[in-house]
């Protein structure tokens, strides 16, 4: 494993950051690390690149350990912060010459083509004579990643990278995070569903500090796929107790006097029971409405509890 962490916690006075965490992250994957704002997503990257130390459990890295063996670990974790720390004064090729200066992992090229290799593969040719305070957001994220890049380490860690970037940026952000992915194990983390759908081959989601799911994006979809959304709009007002009635439904949400969502199986004929039910009431039908569902409502439905 790439990745193997066990019960690790992070405590700040009588607050559980991060309460007794375990996952693993395999050579190769992209990994989604999702959670509402104060999940503990930063906390956990934190200390997984050694900026941070636990509580308690632990975490190792390529086999070295988060707190005997931190340099080691340093040298193989590239690690792009949420807050991306740029020298807006310096110039992009003269910052990523700043930043290979202070990593002494050996490297079998020279140090002017191992600048030139991660220029070019994050798409800075163009600009890597400006300063950087003159970059747009985009690519000011693009420093950000060649910095993390420029000793090319095994482990990727993003920290919301995407956040602030207008689509087109976050298009050319996300296709190059799924390029790295080929060579790389990449832990990307960020509460928008849709880049994890487009990027990530597996997803934990993190709430109040604890995992609430891990497991492929697929698999996750699947959890949604035995249920079944139809929004419904009478003609005329029906008691919500009268639509137990229908057959197959679990639960009600009202929306109004004449206007619901009911929640049923999907494998059901949840629709014709419905209609059937509105003929025998004599209350015509005016909507009948299946919702499409997402990997969006499931991290609702995991993070939303006991909020």
């Amino acid at each position: 494993m790439s990745i193997s962490v066990h019960n690790l916690s992070k405590i700040y006075g009588e607050q559980k950051a991060v309460d007794g965490i375990s996952f693993e992250v395999k050579k190769g994957e992209i990994l989604g690390f999702l959670g509402p704002n104060g999940a503990g997503k930063s906390t956990t990257m934190k200390m997984l690149t050694c900026y941070l130390p636990p509580s308690a459990g632990t975490a190792s890295i390529c086999n070295f350990d988060i707190i005997e063996q931190p340099q080691e670990i340093k040298a193989r974790i590239g690690y792009l912060p949420e807050n991306n720390p740029l020298y807006y004064d310096m110039y992009v090729k003269e910052f990523l010459e700043f930043a290979l200066s202070v990593n002494r992992r050996p490297s079998t090229v020279s140090r002017e083509q191992n600048i030139k290799d991660v220029i070019h593969t994050v798409g800075l040719e163009v600009e890597q004579h400006k300063k950087i305070g003159q970059l747009s957001k985009g690519y000011k994220q693009r420093v950000g990643l060649a910095q993390a890049l420029i000793h090319n380490p095994e482990i990727l860690i993003l920290d919301e990278p995407t956040t602030g970037l207008d689509p087109n940026q976050l298009s050319d952000i996300r296709n190059l995070i799924i390029e790295l992915g080929k060579e790389k194990t990449i832990i990307f983390s960020t509460h928008i569903m849709q880049e994890v759908q487009a990027v990530c081959d597996n997803v934990i989601i993190i709430n109040k500090g604890k995992i609430v799911a891990n497991d492929t994006t697929d698999n996750l979809q699947n959890m949604l796929s035995n249920e079944i959304l139809v929004e419904v709009e009478f003609a005329n007002n029906i008691n919500e107790t009268e639509l137990n009635e229908i057959e197959n439904i679990h639960s009600i949400e009202k929306i109004s006097d004449t206007n619901f969502i009911l929640h049923g199986k999907e494998s059901t004929q949840l629709r014709k029971n419905i209609f059937a039910f509105a003929v025998a009431k004599n209350n015509p039908l005016l909507t009948l409405k299946q919702e499409t569902r997402s990997l969006e409502d499931i991290f609702h439905q995991l993070t939303m509890n006991g909020q």
